[in-house]
């Protein structure tokens, strides 16, 4: 039983119980959870990521600028050199293709008859020259349009046919001057394609002074190659 409390008595101390303090409770901390890393590791690890990160613009702006779309271009120089795409890389001899709008009054035999009776609808035409080894290669590539898909047919059949002439090649008409050579048609390089109403036509010889070792195998071979370059004769004309 406890005293009894007396007038002028100091009250007791909030009636707690007489025990013992015990201390505070720990406080715990974020920081004191997580030891600190190393700094020095931090900032070697920042600066190997900003160098892998320049490494890897540097590859994709090499990518884009080697291997994105190339174009066909002419420049006032000279020649230029086309788009390697295929099996040779040709040099257009013009500095643009010819365009023409009659087939008639640039083709010779059974061909200038047909364009006579079945008029193309135009005609681009230009030389290029490529190499291999050591012979010299001369091509002439020329891209007949036609009103319609069918007289296109009728065309390439009667062009792949021998002995009936063909499109005047621009050695022939003497717009491109080459030592040794009146045509390009001498050398019995050829290679026709149909697309749509569109026919490209080509025929090859050598340079006569580096024709040694050279086939007509091997001669249209550079004309079923080169028709590709039609597409881009046409285009860079606004075909």
């Amino acid at each position: 039983m406890s005293a009894p409390y007396h007038p002028g008595q100091s009250p007791w101390p909030d009636n707690q119980p007489q025990r013992p303090d015990r201390p505070a409770p720990i406080q715990f901390r974020p920081d004191d959870q997580v030891p600190q890393g190393n700094p020095w590791l931090a900032w070697t690890l920042r600066i190997l990521g900003l160098i892998a990160i320049a490494v890897i613009s540097g590859v994709v702006w090499w990518y884009i600028q080697n291997e994105g779309p190339k174009g066909p271009g002419t420049g006032a120089g000279g020649p230029t050199e086309q788009p390697s795409r295929g099996a040779y890389d040709f040099t257009a001899k013009l500095d643009e293709p010819q365009v023409d709008d009659s087939c008639e009054d640039h083709a010779y035999g059974d061909t200038k008859a047909f364009f006579k009776q079945t008029p193309c609808d135009g005609l681009t035409r230009s030389v290029f020259t490529t190499k291999i080894e050591d012979r010299t290669v001369y091509a002439s590539v020329s891209v007949v349009e036609m009103s319609d898909d069918a007289k296109a047919d009728e065309l390439r059949k009667l062009t792949d046919t021998d002995n009936t002439g063909n499109v005047s090649d621009l050695v022939r008409e003497g717009v491109v001057k080459l030592d040794g050579l009146t045509e390009l048609s001498g050398g019995g390089g050829y290679a026709a394609a149909q697309q749509d109403n569109q026919v490209v036509i080509v025929e090859a010889d050598y340079d006569p002074k580096a024709s040694k070792d050279g086939s007509e195998e091997e001669l249209d071979k550079v004309c079923k190659d080169a028709i590709r370059l039609g597409n881009d004769m046409v285009d860079g004309n606004g075909g």
